[in-house]
């Protein structure tokens, strides 16, 4: 969900993750994020942009508004 979805924070990724039945609280999104360096929105981009390049990936819109949003600060 890092890389789908860079923009969301661990409160809207717990929620997300729950839809799927998959039952984590969002301190638990952040303990992960963190073991992984991914803790911030601009690290996630970064991980994002790398893939990116490595794999030739074709954004998803929440991709590229979040890809946007980054462009504007």
């Amino acid at each position: 969900m890092a890389i789908e979805y860079p923009a969301y924070g661990q409160l809207r990724v717990s929620n997300e993750l729950k839809k799927q039945g998959i039952l984590i609280s969002p301190g638990g999104v952040r303990s992960i994020w963190l073991r992984h360096n991914l803790e911030t929105f601009k690290k996630r981009l970064m991980l994002l942009e790398e893939k990116m390049a490595k794999e030739n990936l074709i954004l998803t819109e929440a991709q590229i508004i979040a890809m946007e949003r980054r462009k504007e600060n």
